[in-house]
């Protein structure tokens, strides 16, 4: 299932570009059009591997999914990325912290 999901993840982001591409050749500037159907994808592929809201938010937020897009991320890597944040009940944003002295 989780292979299915990450073909139609692939499939979505491929013809975003395709858009993108000919959005541009006629010099108009645009983010991607299917930018929400792949963020529904990537919620489903969390909730398949046993994840819930806060853990997607949580694997959102790591940029994970931006990784894989971007080809930086093997699929295998995705997968064991999200297991370990569900494992380890990861949830939320990432909280950061700066330090000033």
């Amino acid at each position: 299932m989780v292979e299915k999901l990450l073909n139609l993840l692939d499939g979505l982001r491929a013809k975003d570009h395709k858009i993108l591409d000919a959005i541009h050749a006629l010099n108009v500037e645009s983010e991607g059009f299917l930018t929400e159907e792949s963020e529904q994808v990537e919620r489903l592929i969390v909730y398949v591997l046993g994840g819930n809201d806060k853990h997607f938010e949580y694997i959102q937020d790591s940029g994970v999914f931006l990784d894989y897009a971007n080809k930086e991320t093997s699929r295998s890597e995705l997968i064991s990325t999200i297991r370990q944040a569900i494992e380890n009940d990861w949830k939320g944003p990432i909280q950061t912290s700066a330090t000033f002295s």
